[in-house]
């Protein structure tokens, strides 16, 4: 890790599964006093320092587990279990879902404490308050929204700014408590440029007792997503919380209070359940006292769509760890799951080299030099898939002239320690020895003496009689440097010493002096293993692992796997070099610890299913070199474009076949752009500013044999505001050529309504051209006074630049759905095509769409079916709305009208559908949710679909 003070010093082998002995867990930890508090949120950073990517080697293993809608299309949640291997070091706690693993549900926004807690004084009438700056950083994740922030504080006016360090489109509101001595928040709202807003009313909090004048501070570790909203504040989704208070053993002061999600609720969708088990035994143990040992899918009802649990045992680094993922068996809940998927670990070595031995009295201690890693997964289908990991390496040149010499230790990787000499004295034979020292000429040599001897009893008499042993080198006292001396009061007792020193080659004397002895004196020098050497540092377990390998067998028996899928991270020209690099995340707080992260220029993937393989090239923070900059008066570097490019960027990606013929070739041309507005953040070396994708240029090249090919271009340009696309332009391999522009609500007067409700990520008008001739030419309205949705689309003629007005949405529910939309509408006439659509299910669900009729025509007569559809909850209940959908399209007053009509299980799919015709298809479903016939009306089989799980060995 690297620790940055001020600027101005910144200018300047796999094995076999293992059983973990059952050690005693380390006790007394306070997460609360820890830079990251909260253990089951912590992990989720990783994602934003090191995120899943061949350039950083961390592969992607997820596990989608429950999906739960809103009546919004773009709007919903998912729980999914995801792994990252750089989430197993000793330092990461066992989380709610085992160490390794984190739970993407919902949205959190947790905290990373820097040099000490921000709002540390709250009591302005303390005698040691003060307004200090605020360091620490904030990292959201919510669905679809990841990044970070912090909080600056003016401590001239004692003012507080929330300052966004993504270079996203989102706005970050806080609310906060009436304490004005300094600012404790009490919320946060994220709105989106679509308006959507991300309300976090839920938090977790723990106490720090790292201020030496405090007793212990209670604060806020993190925040919760409570609801979403969209930008007719109608609530799409909210979350409650398991909170529980943990008292400071043998006290009444809370500890900490911990926040579990425990429901997602979708108005009239239907939720997600999660249980939790507490293990008061791992109070004070790098664990997450609770697990999460169910998830569950709801209907509205209260009814289970599906199920997953989990089983833990306390394996890797003593800490909680996941070994199966059961899916339960709704037709049996108590007996055996559904489908099981099995997890198996074991201990990554890294190569066991020793450095040099200390000029120390005390022993070294022993570094683990193995990390914890995910091995194996048994699939439900008895299948296996076998993940083998590897240390990451980084660039480092070990072949130019004097890398290593035998006068320093520099480089475990390539020296080790050896012995050359073993002296067996005895001073009543001689008390002068020689041995000698090879190497070069003229180039010094480190020696390590080590001198263990008995003593003889003083041959001459004293009062007090004294005994000892020495040596010198040359006849020189002052020759060597001692590291440690120890000589036994006793008489006839030990001398030991260890001593160090520097020799020229050739032939050296040892004189042993004091009152006589005998013993061994062993000498050791610098070794080193012959060059050439890999130019890589690949011992630095801080970097963690990368993905070596990925073996799939068709049965957890089987020795060999039916398909390889390898990675290599060397140089493509130089097999000897790693194209690792290394690069520290920004450095927010020049007070905290980083741990850098290795970023790879070259991948290469290789299938021995078909023996072809894919070379990936990538970018760098490297390739864009830094330029002389000023920073608060002190010069130093600017580093362009670092944090679009530490986690590496395309560049270029060749496919090859067995017969190593180039197939295809990729080109990537990225073009960045700095945002000047803002603030500069200190790097490894000077310092940055955000930036953004300004645009991309994607060359495909396909080739058809003796170096024929075929071209085709893809250029995208990126909106400076939004960041989200602005155009795109297609090329073709035949030449013809299709440009699409994208224009936005935000900046544009007819759209202030949008702009007053942050949402200027609409799309509202495109066009599309096609070699140059206007094609396609849309705009969407959003005219409507009482709402925020579309009211109509118009699209131009592009021969004679007529509006015609598409389709026009003349009415919505309380909860945004279209209930009457007119297509091909003539807005001098009112003529058009009516569709009516009646929404069942609480709202949630279309059950009727009727064409050539409108609302009014309607009135209350679809009343029935609504309240029919509310109440639907079993077989027989969906009969009664069935026949009440056919009496609805059997009405006179809709005789003329077009009418399908629909029901369903929510959260499992449709049921039945009724179009026009009246001729019925009904969906069957099994208790678990799948699909098992498709019939018609009178019950014949249209489709049927049978689910053979393979039995787990």
């Amino acid at each position: 890790m690297k620790k940055i003070v001020t600027l101005l010093y910144l200018i300047a082998g796999i094995v076999s599964v293992p059983l973990w002995g059952q050690q005693q867990p380390i006790t007394d930890i306070n997460f609360g006093d820890l830079p990251r508090p909260v253990p089951s949120v912590s992990s989720l950073i990783s994602y934003t320092e090191a995120p899943v990517s061949l350039a950083t080697g961390v592969p992607n293993i997820k596990f989608p587990l429950l999906g739960l809608s809103s009546i919004d299309k773009n709007i919903g949640t998912s729980l999914a279990l995801q792994y990252h291997p750089l989430n197993m070091n000793g330092e990461e706690a066992g989380s709610e879902v085992g160490i390794g693993w984190s739970m993407f549900a919902g949205g959190v926004i947790s905290r990373e404490i820097v040099d000490e807690l921000d709002e540390r004084y709250d009591d302005a009438g303390w005698t040691a308050y003060k307004k200090n700056k605020f360091n620490d950083i904030y990292y959201y994740n919510l669905p679809g929204i990841s990044g970070k922030f912090k909080i600056e504080r003016n401590t001239d006016n004692n003012t507080f700014q929330i300052i966004n360090l993504t270079p996203n489109n989102i706005k970050i509101d806080y609310t906060r408590s009436s304490n004005t001595a300094t600012l404790i928040v009490n919320s946060f709202t994220i709105t989106d440029d679509n308006g959507y807003k991300y309300i976090f009313n839920d938090y977790s909090q723990s106490r720090s007792y790292t201020h030496p004048q405090t007793s212990g501070t209670l604060y806020k570790s993190a925040f919760y997503l409570s609801q979403i909203k969209n930008s007719d504040d109608v609530e799409l989704l909210s979350y409650t919380y398991q909170k529980d208070n943990r008292n400071k053993p043998g006290t009444a002061e809370l500890l900490y209070q911990s926040c579990k999600i425990k429901n997602i609720m979708s108005p009239g969708m239907g939720s997600i359940a999660i249980d939790y088990n507490y293990d008061a035994s791992l109070e004070g143990t790098m664990n997450d006292p609770y697990s999460i040992t169910k998830v569950s899918l709801k209907n509205n009802n209260g009814g289970i769509v599906s199920q997953y649990g989990f089983e833990y045992s306390i394996q890797v680094e003593n800490k909680r760890t996941l070994t199966r993922i059961n899916k339960i068996n709704l037709s049996n809940p108590t007996g055996s799951p559904l489908e099981t998927t099995k997890l198996l670990y074991t201990d990554y070595y890294f190569d066991n080299v020793s450095g040099e031995r200390a000029c120390s009295s005390e022993l070294q201690t022993p570094v683990s030099n193995s990390v914890g890693t995910l091995y194996r997964v048994i699939l439900p289908t008895g299948g296996m898939v076998e993940y083998n990991f590897e240390a990451n390496q980084y660039y480092v040149n070990k072949n130019i002239v004097n890398y290593v010499t035998p006068e320093n230790f520099s480089d475990p990787e390539v020296q080790f320690m050896q012995s050359f000499a073993g002296i067996d004295f005895d001073t009543h034979v001689t008390n002068t020895y020689t041995f000698q020292v090879t190497g070069a000429p003229g180039q010094l040599k480190k020696i390590y003496i080590d001198f263990n001897a008995d003593k003889y009893y003083p041959a001459f008499t004293t009062t007090d009689p004294q005994s000892f042993l020495d040596y010198t080198v040359d006849n020189d006292p002052d020759l060597t440097n001692t590291c440690y001396s120890f000589n036994d009061e006793a008489l006839e007792g030990k001398s030991i010493s260890y001593k160090t020193l520097y020799l020229m080659p050739g032939n050296h004397t040892i004189k042993i002096t004091g009152t006589g002895g005998h013993g061994m004196i062993t000498l050791s020098d610098i070794g080193s293993k012959p060059a050439p050497y890999k130019n890589a540092v690949s011992n630095d377990k801080k970097l963690g692992i990368r993905i070596k390998d990925v073996k799939y067998f068709n049965s957890a028996l089987n020795s060999q796997p039916t398909k390889t899928v390898a990675y290599d991270y060397n140089v493509f020209n130089d097999s000897n070099s790693s194209s690792g690099y290394r690069f520290y995340p920004e450095m927010e707080s020049l007070a905290s610890d980083y741990t850098p992260v290795v970023v790879y220029k070259n991948v290469k993937v290789t299938n021995d299913s078909d023996n072809g393989y894919v070379n990936y090239y990538f970018k760098n923070p490297n390739d864009y070199p830094k330029t002389a900059y000023t920073y608060n008066g002190i010069s130093t570097s600017f580093w362009p474009y670092y944090n679009v490019t530490k986690s590496g960027v395309m560049e270029k990606k060749e496919i090859f076949n067995n017969l190593n013929q180039l197939l295809s070739v990729v080109n990537y041309d990225f073009t960045f752009e700095t945002l000047n507005q803002m603030p500069e953040v200190s790097v490894d070396g000077g310092v940055t500013k955000k930036a953004y994708l300004k645009s991309t240029k994607v060359i495909t090249k396909d080739y058809t044999g003796n170096n024929r090919f075929v071209e085709s271009k893809v250029e995208t340009e990126f909106n400076p505001v939004n960041f989200k696309v602005a155009s795109v332009k297609e090329t073709s391999s035949d030449g013809n050529i299709t440009e699409k522009t994208v224009t936005y609500a935000g900046g544009s007067a007819e759209y202030q309504n949008l702009e007053n409700a942050y949402m200027t990520g609409i799309p509202v008008k495109t066009e599309v051209k096609n070699n140059g001739k206007l094609v396609s030419n849309t705009t969407v309205k959003y005219e409507n006074s009482g709402n925020l949705y579309p009211s109509s689309v118009v699209s131009i003629n592009p021969n004679d630049n007529s509006n015609k007005v598409a389709i026009k949405y003349d009415d919505y529910d309380s909860k945004g759905n279209v209930r009457q939309l007119t297509s091909n509408y003539n807005a001098a006439t009112g003529a058009g095509t009516p569709t009516v659509i009646i929404w069942g299910y609480n709202q949630s669900f279309p059950i009727a769409k009727i064409e050539g009729v409108k609302l009014s025509d309607i009135g209350n007569l679809a009343d029935d079916i609504i309240l029919k559809s509310n109440t639907d909850a079993d077989a027989a209940s969906e009969t009664t709305l069935i026949n009440a959908l056919d009496s609805f399209r059997s009405l006179p007053a809709l005789r003329n009208a077009s009418i399908t009509t629909f029901t369903y299980d929510p959260l499992v799919g449709a049921t039945t559908v009724t179009p026009p015709t009246g001729i019925r298809e009904i969906y069957k479903y099994d208790k678990n949710g799948r699909l098992i016939s498709v019939v018609d009306v009178n019950g014949n089989i249209i489709k049927d679909y049978k689910y053979n799980i393979k039995p787990q060995l």
